[in-house]
């Protein structure tokens, strides 16, 4: 007979008692910010839900927030606090973006647990919805993703320097294979205790189930190895021109994937503001480097995916060319090497060729079936256009019931799936309307995904996280295995090579940083921006809020209001309103004349608009095919022209730095309001009302406000007299008189 949890706050005979989460909880409890590695399926959440039980057993008031990254991983959590705690329905609550504002702070104050994507509660946090002071444990699920601007990151901050007594637990099955992308993880978390468990270790072994491994290596046909050789002399051809500038060291493109080929796009777009003038040869390079990308990508698509994919890729290119079309694409599709490529993988397709990956994988697929009609299988592949092309090919064969399951985003003419179409597709596929799904990316992290007997990865992957966690897809409740398809002497080799290689370094580097003093100490984690004495209001335009612009602006205490600006991206004052750009968008909108339209509205609205541009100011001559003149052109008409400053700053962090300075020496240095000329549209009725009683004579912010008070609407405005006008503080005979005049007397047409 297994053993049950007993705890006050736990439903009876709901979670069964395995000894190492009990442990994990108890190191939770007593040592503080802890970080949990755990294969799938070891029962991260029923540690965090234990955890959570034992925090509001500990006290009733406090509040239990579950952040994860997607809404159907939310919705998830939801469930399963639902299904083992002993809490009253309405205590438990989830909050994503589908929820209305309003709606959300309200939830927030009646609940006990709360389920929530990061993007939600981050906007909360810096709209002054939410308060995290009374939050007696973050739990941060695949916390491997608190890096950067991630929201995880942002909202950590805010935890530790709001709440009463933070507690911070994070999940993850793979933080990464370098010491200082954990660390980063760590540092983000504020986390000083790591627990490291693996299906090997001896607490866990009883409860962990066998997952096969078999990876199956596929020959590329003759015809593949011609189109390869095409693009690889191509590849060589433009290392050689690299070579010789001094940019590479070896023309052999096996050293060269994408993250190396970017890194050497970046120093040659920093060499082009530093030596074109010297060296023009550098804009040569630039295009060649772009050039080299493109074909890198399609030899990649060749070699892992087939030529289906590869002609999908091609077309794309082929359609883009024009007469606006980058010296890059113009130089690669007249090269005599990359037509013939062209050529032959049009005629292959045209012959059905595709992959031989696809034969092997329909076998594979109808083995499994034929073997376990009731089994069900995930089908990994990095690439929508395979997807597509894998969905097809599959639906010819009786026994495999597949279909697509992608993310959200558009990528192309491809469409992405709602979040609640992810819901509806996950729930078909429990109750076995498709026994297969064709999955991208989405699928890796945490959904609840039962009783998935195969997961067959389509290509391997570079990425130990994402290898984990496609792995991890299978053996949850039973017996699990993976298949994985390779074909030989090709990246999909030095891809899976690359991802073994890593997985090794993070367990080392993880069971360093558990032995060792290695974790950062929480006092030297962030240095604050001490608060202003008094807070300042920045309205944000609805674009810009997920920016860390605007969470920069939070951190340094400024109130941060979020609407649907029609002039600009940030309005810090009656008289100041800034548009951001980065170089690029600059670049672009200076092109197709937006920038001069956006000037114009600045101009008239407000009496100090700024432009920030941030990014290198050499990268303005830099990053397009536009000449100089025609910038330095451009930059003096917006001077002379508009009268608008151009400023220019190195980063988020400093234009958030610009942005705070002005708006405190605008509002609490004068000792003003922001009068509300954010347009119309997205204002409340309450901000239309004193939009209006702001526009009366001499009416500025707060004395719209006083007005609206006294009399109860802009009706009762406009009934009053001069006399009880005059009722109002501040309000003398001078603008009670004016603002008479403009009410009463008739209009005439100038």
């Amino acid at each position: 007979m297994p053993e049950f949890i007993s705890h006050p706050l736990i439903k009876e005979n709901s979670i069964q008692s395995r000894l190492y989460q009990e442990v994990l909880v108890a190191r939770v409890l007593e040592k503080g910010n802890t970080l949990i590695v755990a294969p799938t399926a070891l029962g991260k959440t029923i540690i965090a839900i234990m955890a959570s039980a034992f925090v509001l057993e500990k006290n009733r008031q406090k509040k239990v927030l579950f952040l994860a990254p997607t809404k159907p991983l939310a919705v998830q959590h939801e469930k399963s606090f639902r299904k083992f705690l002993k809490l009253p329905e309405k205590e438990i609550t989830l909050l994503t973006g589908a929820v209305a504002p309003k709606e959300r702070a309200k939830a927030w104050e009646n609940s006990s647990i709360i389920a929530a994507t990061p993007q939600t509660i981050e906007n909360d946090l810096m709209a002054g919805r939410v308060s995290l002071q009374d939050v007696g444990l973050i739990i941060f699920d695949e916390a491997h993703r608190a890096v950067k601007d991630y929201g995880y990151v942002f909202i950590a901050q805010q935890y530790i320097k709001k709440a009463l007594s933070p507690h911070i637990l994070a999940l993850t099955a793979s933080p990464g294979s370098e010491e200082e992308k954990i660390q980063d993880v760590c540092k983000n978390l504020f986390i000083q205790n790591v627990e490291i468990k693996t299906s090997e270790s001896a607490d866990v072994k009883p409860y962990s189930q066998e997952i096969e491994f078999q990876w199956i290596r596929v020959e590329l046909p003759q015809v593949f190895q011609e189109i390869k050789q095409l693009l690889e002399i191509f590849m060589k051809e433009q290392l050689l021109f690299m070579k010789k500038l001094g940019y590479a060291r070896t023309i052999n493109s096996k050293y060269f994937g994408k993250k190396q080929l970017l890194e050497l796009q970046a120093i040659i777009r920093r060499d082009i503001g530093l030596k074109a003038k010297e060296h023009p040869q550098v804009y040569v390079a630039a295009s060649r480097i772009a050039a080299l990308l493109k074909i890198s990508h399609a030899h990649t698509l060749l070699e892992t995916q087939g030529i289906f994919s590869l002609e999908d890729y091609f077309h794309r290119m082929k359609e883009a060319s024009g007469k606006n079309t980058s010296k890059a694409l113009k130089f690669l599709l007249n090269d005599d090497g990359i037509q013939e490529a062209l050529l032959l993988s049009g005629k292959l397709k045209q012959q059905g060729i595709n992959h031989p990956k696809l034969l092997k994988l329909k076998e594979i697929l109808e083995k499994q079936f034929l073997e376990n009609p009731e089994s069900r299988v995930l089908v990994f592949n990095h690439y929508r256009d395979s997807i597509k092309y894998l969905e097809k090919y599959l639906k010819g064969f009786t026994s495999i019931r597949a279909t697509r399951f992608v993310g959200q985003a558009d990528k192309g003419n491809e469409k992405g799936m709602t979040q609640k179409e992810q819901i509806k597709l996950l729930e078909e596929f429990r109750e076995g309307k498709f026994n297969c799904l064709l999955c991208s990316s989405v699928a890796e992290e945490g959904l609840d995904i039962p009783s998935v007997d195969l997961v067959v990865l389509y290509e391997a992957v570079p990425s130990e996280i994402r290898s984990i966690q496609r792995r991890g897809r299978t053996g949850r409740f039973g017996k699990g295995k993976v298949i994985g398809l390779l074909a030989k002497g090709t990246r999909d080799e030095i891809f899976y090579y690359s991802s073994v290689a890593k997985e090794r370094r993070m367990q080392e580097t993880l069971h360093g940083m558990q032995n060792s003093s290695s974790l950062p100490k929480q006092s030297t984690l962030v240095k604050y921006i001490e608060k202003a004495k008094e807070q300042v209001l920045v309205y944000v335009d609805t674009r810009e809020q997920s920016s860390s612009v605007s969470k920069t602006l939070s951190e340094m205490g400024a109130l941060i209001k979020v609407k649907q600006l029609e002039v600009g991206d940030f309005v810090l004052s009656d008289d100041v309103v800034v548009e951001r750009k980065t170089v690029e968008d600059f670049l672009q909108s200076m092109v197709d004349g937006r920038l001069f339209t956006q000037l114009m509205k600045m101009s008239e609205n407000y009496a100090s608009p700024l432009v920030l541009v941030e990014g290198s100011r050499s990268d303005l001559f830099s990053l397009r095919d536009i000449h100089r003149n025609a910038i330095i052109g451009a930059l003096s008409s917006i001077a002379l022209n508009y009268k608008v400053p151009v400023l220019f700053t190195e980063d988020e962090n400093e234009t958030a730095e610009f942005l705070m300075v002005i708006a405190r020496r605008e509002q609490l240095a004068a000792e003003k309001d922001i009068r509300l000329r954010v347009g119309r549209k997205g204002l409340t009725l309450a901000e239309q009302q004193r939009f209006i009683a702001e526009s009366l004579p001499l009416v500025g912010p707060t004395l719209a406000k006083s007005l609206l008070k006294h009399f109860g609407s802009i009706k009762g405005i406009v009934d009053a007299d001069e006399k009880q006008l005059q009722e109002i503080e501040k309000l003398g005979p001078k603008k009670a008189k004016q603002i008479m005049k403009v009410l009463g007397e008739k209009y005439k047409e100038e």
